[in-house]
This record gives structure tokens, C-alpha cells and sequence, in this order.
């Protein structure tokens, strides 16, 4: 079986060294665990020290959560990348489990496996379990452009984030070698949702499966760069889920008759924003006049 490189961007130390215990302590013995540091204290440089004959470690010279994603894919020797984020943990399986389904299936061209993941606190308590695919029993198959379809419609990240699924290293890349799940601007911000639109670029590529087994426990705490409170960007994300509508539409995913299904379901999300963010008040107005006319 081939090696599989674990990825881990650290930047919070508050769980890091348990999201490195997980890595380390996986059933599937080829692997190779590498920490790219954009920590600015030392404190991921200590714990990773303590653990040094099971990881590679280096600072990331460019600090962003995005730079070092980039950075990590293109550091990993394994013909497989898993993501593990400095907060995640993933079941002892997880990296074997996820594996075998993409093998099993490479004679479908799968693209990324995923699966079920539990959603926990700051305390490691089980908060819910999230599968929207409604996987149980054995692997399910999707379609990339049925995938990015329902996406488009309900405006969700319906897969999850880094740390809940497995792609090969060569689909990171473009022919030219350059990075290709994400693309920044030329300020050197990205505008969107950084897994989501990942897993959209995979899924024009070919169909993902889901495991059954929920093999990822995503954290939520105050100190998340999903917590908008304290995410500069996060307005970013919200405006994203109107892009992909965009493109689903222009690219043939989704049929004129989705849109009005789709547009109610993203004024729903803008709304639900508009206080903390009044500018979407404005792209309400435009989106129902839109709405109107269908």
C-alpha cells in the first residue's frame, strides 16, 4: 500500500499536541507525519520536540493558514495527503480506512474519500454527529457533479473540513506544478472557503466516497478561525457560497430550474448574517429583485 503524508498546519498550540497523539498513534504504519509551523511563539517548536522521532518539523516562512496548507502539499512524500488541523483529532483508523476506500475505488476515478465526522467541544465532548450524505453501512459514491450541484443548492460545506478527508498529492497540482485547490488573489488573500472550494475543484475532476465510519472529531471553540468573531476573513467565506452558485449554473451543474430553490436558500444564509455584517443588506435586495424575476 502506498505511503500516506500527515499534514498538520499548527498554528494554536491550545490542542495541538492531542491532534499530533491521533496522527501518531494511527493504524496504518506507512506514513509520515509533517508540522509546518505558523505559531508565533515557540510553543509548537516545544511539543513538537518532545515528539521528534515521529515527525518532521519546520516554520513556515510565510505565515497564513493558506500558505501553509500550500506549503504541506508540496512537502509531502507520500503519494496520499491527509490534513490534520492543530485542533482536530482523527480516530486511529482513520488514515487506513480512508486509504482502502480510494484504492478500492481508483477504478472509479474517486477523487477524495471522506466521512461522517463528529462535531466536539474544548472539553472533547461529543457535540453532534454530522453526516449529510447519509452514509452508513458501506462506502457511498457521488457524483462530482451532482456533489457540487446539491452544493450549489443548499449552500453548505456538506463534506467538511481539512481534517475529515484524503486526496492524492498529484491532484493538488496543475500541469504547470502550481497549486490548484485554492488560488489566492494577488493581494495574497484567498476570498473564499478554503475546503470547500477544494473539494469543488475535485469534485469537476472525478466522483468522492464516503466511508461510513466517522473517522474526524472537528473542534469548535472560541478561538476557532471558524468563530467570525475574531476571523477578519470570514465575510469571505459567506460571499463564496453565491460564487459557487455562479459557476454551477454557467458550468451546466445546475439547470435554470435549481435557481430559484437556490437563491431562496442564500438569501436564508445572508440573512442570517446581516446583522453582523449589515453590507449584505444591499446583496439581499439585488438577490430578491433576481428572485423576482424567474
Amino acid at each position: 500500500m502506498p505511503r500516506v503524508s500527515i499534514c498538520i498546519p499548527a498554528y494554536k498550540p491550545d490542542f495541538f499536541e492531542q491532534a499530533l497523539k491521533s496522527a501518531i498513534g494511527q493504524s496504518y504504519g506507512d506514513t509520515e507525519i509533517i508540522v509546518s509551523d505558523d505559531c508565533p511563539t515557540d510553543a509548537i517548536a516545544n511539543i513538537c520536540e518532545r515528539y521528534q522521532q515521529h515527525l518532521s518539523y519546520s516554520r513556515n516562512p510565510k505565515p497564513s493558514e493558506f500558505s501553509n496548507v500550500i506549503r504541506l502539499a508540496n512537502l509531502a512524500n507520500g503519494e496520499y495527503i491527509k490534513f490534520l488541523f492543530d485542533d482536530d483529532i482523527i480516530n486511529p483508523f482513520c488514515v487506513q480506512f480512508l486509504l482502502e476506500t480510494l484504492e478500492e475505488s481508483r477504478h472509479l476515478g474517486t477523487r477524495l474519500a471522506f466521512s461522517p465526522r463528529y462535531l466536539i467541544d474544548g472539553k472533547n465532548r461529543i457535540t453532534s454527529l454530522v453526516n449529510h450524505f447519509g452514509i452508513a453501512d458501506q462506502a457511498k459514491v457521488i457524483d462530482g457533479g451532482a456533489f457540487i450541484r446539491v452544493t450549489a443548492i443548499n449552500h453548505m460545506n456538506l463534506i467538511g473540513e481539512f481534517s475529515s478527508v484524503m486526496f492524492r498529492k498529484e491532484d493538488c497540482f496543475d500541469e504547470n506544478g502550481a497549486f490548484r485547490l485554492f488560488r489566492v488573489d494577488e493581494d495574497g488573500i484567498f476570498r473564499g472557503i478554503l475546503d470547500l472550494s477544494a473539494w469543488i475543484d475535485l469534485a469537476k475532476r472525478g466522483p468522492i466516497i464516503g466511508h461510513p465510519h466517522p473517522l474526524s472529531y472537528f473542534r469548535q471553540h472560541a478561538n476557532s478561525t471558524s468563530n467570525h468573531e475574531i476571523n477578519p476573513l470570514f465575510i469571505n467565506g459567506i460571499l463564496y457560497y453565491e460564487e459557487v452558485m455562479k459557476m454551477a449554473f454557467e458550468k451546466g451543474y445546475m439547470t435554470r430550474e435549481d435557481l430559484p430553490a437556490s437563491m431562496r436558500r442564500l438569501l436564508e444564509h445572508y440573512g442570517y448574517w446581516q446583522n453582523a455584517y449589515p453590507q449584505l443588506r444591499a446583496r439581499i435586495v439585488d438577490l430578491q429583485a433576481m428572485l423576482a424575476k424567474l
